[in-house]
């Protein structure tokens, strides 16, 4: 009997396997399909159909005392769902007398539908297991039996305009590092070298064939060795990792230092080298010849020019560990090799283009110091994070604004040959292109000037540091569709619905907004005020946020709704504020205490959604459901339209 009830069993798990949808199941008197319908509301119908064998019949799912069992379901390690009612009849059940039971029943023949509504807690994927329990009959004998199912309930698709969104970023990473692999070719460390590596690559055989092959190792080894450097990055590309390589302040103090050391080093203070005895073991083995050697002289490119390529691998590396991407280090680091390589591919191929090389001499010393100008400018915006991080208010965006006008003012004269680092030689003339790139430095130092007093610079917004309450604005009427500017809230500790929990002077929330920090508190006001919740998931350092604030929240009519239609709750996943324990949590994901105020909002954004980049905005109804697609980083036009659709929405409820 044992063995019997085991390969009954058996026989009903692969039953169960092979269904509608993925899921059926067949027993001796019944055989059942399930379906599930997205009901648009967040609820999910979990359809259970039976087809039943003449001469049985199945009970519905009333209770009755003493009677008959009833076609019940038991389900297994909710989580991600939760039961809207009970499972109910799909049709109207036929009424018999029970002479068994000495009752009246009800009853199904032939054929049969049960229901069981589940909601949604989750934009997730998730698993709907249990089991489901059912008697038949046929007046003269009774069947009970059960039967296990399971559903795949999908996660919210990411909308079309977010994917486009997503895919653009990454496309246009991928071409920055591109034109950062060339421009390190372009450098007086690897210039140079071109000709001598190409000499290389045309010793030994002297045939075209094996010129080739050693250009082709010596691209791959390229590429090899610097996509290792982004693997090791992306090592560390987990949910926590990420927050900390992109908002810490150690990681953007690392980057800030060693954009201002090689800055310096450009400028012609001291010159930057690995140490020699790598570069000489890398050189020996090169020597040997052959297309082994060819790895050897890749790492000895690699090493040689690292006092020149150094930064253009930092500001890759810099940019990749804040992109929400896990495969962005080894993606940029991977194009950044292929370009960098790519001229000395071209070379080996084609020779003769040698000869069409412009020669090496100033220029190339020129393009060095420039981009140490930009290096000096970019490593603001690194420690303007380090000083967010710690909360100090000494790097304001007043102070950003002036270093940069005064980088760009000393880079417009050193163009014009007014100013000269130790390695310039005398500069006669002033060509064209120089006159034009030191035009473009003055302009842009004219076009930052207005940010002291109060232009909101929308296009650098990413860069520069939110405005403070201290910083000095130009008054001026608010026109209907002119932009406001940027200027925060003073801090205050009330909402629409008292006091603020977690509310950080430092930090507060711009253009005059009110925001609670916690979804909870969001939550329990809408409640009150009968208004949806903007969930605006954000961290301190993130330049998409501050970009979206600057250009999209100013908007007047942006700003009415935000004002007047729904609950804000901006949610710093950075945030260090350490919970009490009764408010911390447990990851579902990988089963770490959440003990900050960030980490725990962070979770709550991966686990609910799916998503871990920001910003990312979500209207959600007092039962934290989703009412329309989330939108990340968007237009005016696309983000009014998301917060249009999602108050309607409630507003129909």
């Amino acid at each position: 009997m044992v063995i019997i009830h085991i390969m009954r069993k058996l026989f009903l798990l692969i039953l169960a396997f092979f269904s509608f949808a993925g899921l059926s199941a067949q027993t001796t008197t019944t055989t059942w399909n399930y379906e599930q319908k997205d009901n648009g509301d967040g609820t999910i119908d979990l359809i259970f159909k039976a087809e039943i064998s003449s001469p049985w019949y199945i009970y519905n799912t009333d209770t009755l005392k003493n009677g008959p069992l009833p076609t019940s379901v038991e389900f297994n390690n909710i989580s991600g769902y939760e039961l809207v009612g009970k499972l109910k009849d799909g049709a109207e059940p036929e009424v018999k007398r029970d002479k068994a039971f000495n009752m009246d029943v009800k009853v199904f023949h032939n054929n049969a539908t049960f229901i069981q509504t589940i909601r949604k807690l989750t934009d997730a994927p998730f698993k709907v297991e249990g089991l489901l329990s059912f008697q038949t009959c046929t007046g003269k004998e009774c069947l009970t039996d059960e039967v296990d199912i399971a559903f795949d309930i999908k996660g919210k698709e990411i909308p079309v305009s977010e994917k486009n969104n997503s895919k653009e970023g990454l496309l246009m990473f991928l071409l920055i590092a591109f034109a950062a692999g060339l421009g390190g070719v372009f450098t007086p460390c690897v210039f140079p070298m071109i000709p001598m590596t190409v000499g290389f690559f045309l010793s030994g055989s002297g045939s075209k064939r094996a010129g080739i092959m050693k250009g082709l190792i010596f691209g791959l080894s390229v590429t090899f060795i610097y996509t290792l450097a982004g693997v090791f990055v992306a090592i560390f590309q987990s949910t926590d990792a990420t927050d900390t390589l992109g908002t810490h302040w150690i990681p953007n103090a690392l980057f800030a230092i060693l954009f201002i050391v090689f800055a310096i080093s450009f400028l012609g203070a001291f010159e930057i080298t690995l140490p020699n005895g790598l570069a000489n073991k890398a050189d020996a083995k090169a020597d040997k010849g052959g297309y082994i050697a060819s790895f050897f002289v890749a790492l000895a490119m690699v090493i040689v020019s690292f006092s020149c390529t150094g930064p253009f691998v930092g500001s890759i590396l810099a940019a990749a560990v804040s992109g929400g991407v896990a495969l962005k280090p080894i993606l940029g680091m991977l194009v950044f090799g292929l370009a960098f390589s790519l001229p000395f591919v071209l070379f080996s191929f084609f020779p003769s283009l040698m000869k069409k090389m412009p020669k090496s001499g100033g220029w190339l010393n020129m393009v060095k110091v420039v981009f140490a100008f930009i290096l000096l400018a970019f490593s603001m915006k690194y420690i303007a994070a380090v000083d967010t991080w710690f909360g100090w208010g000494i790097i304001s965006r007043n102070l950003v604004i002036v270093i940069w006008m005064a980088i760009a003012i000393l880079m417009g004269f050193y163009l014009l040959g007014k100013i000269k680092t130790p390695h310039d030689s005398d500069v006669e003339h002033v060509g064209a292109g120089r006159i034009i790139f030191a035009i473009i430095s003055f302009a842009f130092a004219f076009y930052i000037a207005p940010g002291l007093v109060g232009a909101p610079l929308a296009s650098l917004s990413a860069l520069l540091p939110p405005a403070d309450t201290n910083s000095f604005t130009i008054a001026a009427p608010v026109v209907q569709n002119t932009p406001a500017a940027p200027l925060p809230a003073v801090a205050g500790e009330n909402g629409p619905c008292g006091p603020i929990k977690y509310a950080d002077p430092n930090h507060p929330t711009p253009y005059g907004l009110t925001a609670y920090h916690e979804i909870e508190q969001a939550i329990e006001c809408s409640k009150s005020q009968n208004k949806p919740v903007l969930l605006a998931f954000k961290s301190l350092t993130c330049s998409g946020c501050k970009l979206m604030e600057a250009k999209v929240w100013s908007e007047p009519d942006v700003l009415k709704v935000l004002k007047e239609k729904v609950i804000l709750a901006t949610l710093y996943v950075d945030s260090k504020i350490e919970l009490p324990v009764e408010e911390q949590v447990v990851s579902k994901i990988d089963g770490k205490t959440k003990n900050t105020l960030g980490r725990k909002l962070r979770d709550y954004q991966v686990t609910h959604f799916g998503v871990a980049s920001q910003p990312y905005y979500v209207l959600v109804d007092q039962n934290e459901v989703s009412l329309v697609d989330p939108v990340g980083e968007c237009s005016k036009d696309e983000f009014l339209k998301f917060l249009n659709a999602g108050i309607q929405k409630f507003t129909n409820k």
